[in-house]
């Protein structure tokens, strides 16, 4: 996946094989676009609000490392 692109080119399963149903991957991508869209905005505020950078990055970052979810997979 490149650096600037928001999503793969592909989706995998838990097995490693490509998701090939379209109606899926185009789900996906618009979430991830949908999820961007809603960091630039809770970041954008922080930093109008006068919270440092650093620390509104670290907190997004934790956020994507400490996910909680009840699902397997």
């Amino acid at each position: 996946m490149k650096k600037n692109k928001l999503y793969p080119d592909f989706w995998k399963t838990s097995d490693n094989s490509k998701i090939s149903c379209k109606e899926k991957i185009v789900i996906l991508n618009n979430n991830v676009i949908e999820l961007q869209n809603l960091i630039n905005q809770i970041y954008d505020e922080a930093i109008l609000m006068g919270v440092d950078k650093k620390q509104i990055k670290k907190v997004i970052n934790n956020l994507a490392i400490n996910l909680n979810t009840k699902l397997k997979g």
